[in-house]
């Protein structure tokens, strides 16, 4: 593929729009595991992809100091030359509630070969430094410069400006899933809610709104690496998505979710 990044972030952006979706709404995040359609909706040649499709599914707990996110992305992929070619993404993290420490891991099978893997730990002081330990590839060492949070941090930053009508909001995050490990990570939440959407039915009658992503490497300033259109429910259920990349385009559908009881604390 041309892009190293497709499969990784097919379902990644949905755990930054769940809690986006449920604060706005007032609420927490309803404990979910949610299942997608992955399909290809246009590639250029220079990406290599002639079709593809698969399955994501997105798995998003909690406990009393701490969400838990795990994920699992499987795709089929075909070559122009007619290969065939399976990938396997799995991830998982963790984020303490106070946004300070970061946890995760993630795992690349390429034709039941496993190709990339990392995990780590990442901690910051309250002014925004820190730095990541990682356990793979062993000994390397990644310093965080002021100002950088994690994922769910950066989802509290998203919600506060979109209460206070201030649009668009730009933020250097640590995901930890890549091989760039710092994005420069740009949100639009759209306001206007979009009535009669089809959904499962653990989500029929909530109310549904629509955001847009864009992600910048640390050395690119003027192009994203990567976009992403996607909808999202009141509860925090990622819903329907298209993510752009460069030489290709990607589209999820939600296709059911099973709802879960929130921890007893």
């Amino acid at each position: 593929m041309g892009s190293r990044r497709g499969a990784h972030c097919i379902a990644g952006v949905a755990l930054l729009l769940a809690a986006i979706a449920a604060e706005a709404a007032g609420g927490g995040v309803a404990p979910h595991r949610a299942f997608y359609e992955v399909g290809l909706v246009h590639a250029d040649p220079a990406a290599g992809i002639e079709a593809l499709s698969g399955a994501a599914v997105y798995d998003w707990s909690a406990a009393c100091d701490r969400t838990v996110v795990n994920r699992e992305t499987r795709l089929a992929i075909q070559t122009p030359d007619g290969e065939s070619v399976s990938v396997r993404v799995e991830f998982s993290a963790w984020e303490r509630l106070d946004g300070l420490a970061y946890g995760f891991s993630s795992r690349t099978i390429r034709n039941g070969v496993a190709t990339e893997a990392r995990s780590g730990t990442a901690r910051l002081d309250a002014a925004g430094s820190g730095e990541v330990t990682y356990s793979r590839p062993r000994g390397r060492r990644l310093a965080l410069e002021p100002g950088t949070i994690f994922p769910a941090a950066w989802v509290r930053n998203v919600i506060e400006h979109a209460r206070a009508g201030e649009g668009l909001l730009t933020n250097r995050v640590f995901f930890g899933e890549d091989q760039d490990d710092l994005l420069t990570a740009s949100v639009l939440v759209l306001p206007d809610s979009a009535a009669g959407r089809a959904a499962p039915g653990a989500l029929d009658g909530l109310s549904s709104w629509r955001a847009q992503f864009a992600f910048f490497d640390a050395e690119e300033e003027v192009l994203p690496a990567f976009e992403s259109s996607e909808w999202f429910y009141e509860n925090g259920v990622g819903g329907d998505a298209v993510l752009t990349f460069p030489e290709f385009t990607i589209r999820y559908r939600l296709k059911a979710v099973e709802l879960h009881d929130p921890p007893d604390c």
